[in-house]
């Protein structure tokens, strides 16, 4: 079904831009993650928070972890939120963003640009927003959260921020419990940036 939705996806101008916008904003994700977030572990909800935490106690790389866990959130992706045009887009920004995230870690120092906490928490949580934000331009979703997000964006009408709150918080939380909890604090501020700049260019 996603090869029969790829074939009957005419390459027309309005097409490639959303495919770039889609590959673009993975990409910006992966270097929000390496520059900021992952530096001053600083969770950011979602299957990449939870890979945040398990890297810390195990060294698995966090992109690997991020593209296993999307699987079934992926599934039920595709069951409310567009079927097979859905699939294709979502597993490609998912698939994007997982290898980025771990090849990223072989250029970028792993002590990222600045140890400043606010610092890395506004710039990561910017960075990571315009990157959703791109990715909902290319009608994806970067998978984990994003797709819990869309659907009460889709279905009931709650704004694309408060969506994040509700969907990553007990990741944070948990993120509290691995690090400390002045940086949990800090990673809902993250959410809440990131959630902001997604809806301001994804709209």
């Amino acid at each position: 079904k996603m090869l029969n939705a790829l074939g009957h996806e005419k390459l027309t101008a309005g097409i490639f831009f959303e495919y770039f916008y889609l590959l673009s904003g993975a990409i910006i994700q992966a270097l929000a993650m390496r520059l900021f977030l992952v530096p001053a572990q600083l969770v950011s909800g979602g299957i990449s928070g939870i890979g945040q935490i398990v890297n810390a106690f195990t060294d698995w790389p966090i992109g690997l972890m991020v593209f296993v866990g999307n699987i079934p959130l992926f599934l039920l992706g595709w069951r409310f939120l567009g079927g097979p045009r859905f699939a294709l887009r979502t597993a490609l920004s998912i698939t994007v963003f997982s290898f980025f995230t771990d090849a990223f870690m072989w250029i970028i120092p792993g002590e990222g640009v600045t140890h400043d906490l606010v610092l890395n928490c506004l710039y990561g949580g910017v960075m990571l927003g315009v990157g959703l934000g791109l990715v909902y331009r290319g009608r994806g979703t970067s998978g984990g959260s994003d797709i819990l997000g869309r659907i009460l964006n889709y279905r009931f009408g709650i704004s694309i921020s408060q969506s994040y709150l509700i969907t990553d918080t007990l990741v944070v939380l948990a993120g509290g419990f691995a690090f400390n909890w002045e940086k949990a604090l800090y990673g809902l501020v993250v959410i809440y940036v990131s959630g902001l700049a997604a809806e301001m260019i994804s709209e």
